[in-house]
């Protein structure tokens, strides 16, 4: 998950869905936005905990979450205040500039809370680009 508040109120949030089974760190995962198999009540659910830990820590600026779904049962296991590399990602998807929008946060900037969580009619892909050739007897 990623979002921009304004204290603690989300203005904007996108749910990324890892391809892999939990465990692989999400700079390594596969990602598709906006989600393919998450049923609308676990969407709910994260929807509720994003708002939920951004009130109770008061963002203001750019949130990350990565949470672990099954059967409908949510946890989160890591929370950073901060943009991730997932930002440009979700950004580009569901054409709405996350970091823009965040940096006008940060100055102070009035910013209206826009949805974009349902996507804007298309589901991008990202896949992790490793970089082995360029080791030592690759």
């Amino acid at each position: 998950m990623d979002a921009v508040a304004c204290d603690g109120l989300i203005l904007c949030m996108a749910v990324s869905e890892h391809v892999e089974n939990a465990g692989v760190h999400s700079g390594d995962a596969t990602l598709l936005t906006p989600p393919q198999d998450i049923n609308e009540e676990t969407l709910a659910k994260i929807t509720a905990i994003t708002r939920a830990v951004a009130g109770a820590l008061e963002v203001t600026g750019p949130m990350n979450m990565q949470l672990i779904a099954k059967d409908n049962v949510l946890k989160v296991i890591e929370c950073n205040v901060r943009v991730s590399r997932s930002f440009p990602f979700v950004s580009k998807t569901l054409d709405h500039n996350f970091v823009a929008m965040a940096t006008q946060v940060i100055i102070g900037e009035k910013v209206e809370p826009v949805d974009v969580l349902g996507g804007c009619g298309k589901v991008g892909c990202k896949v992790p680009q490793f970089s082995f050739s360029r080791l030592a007897g690759g």
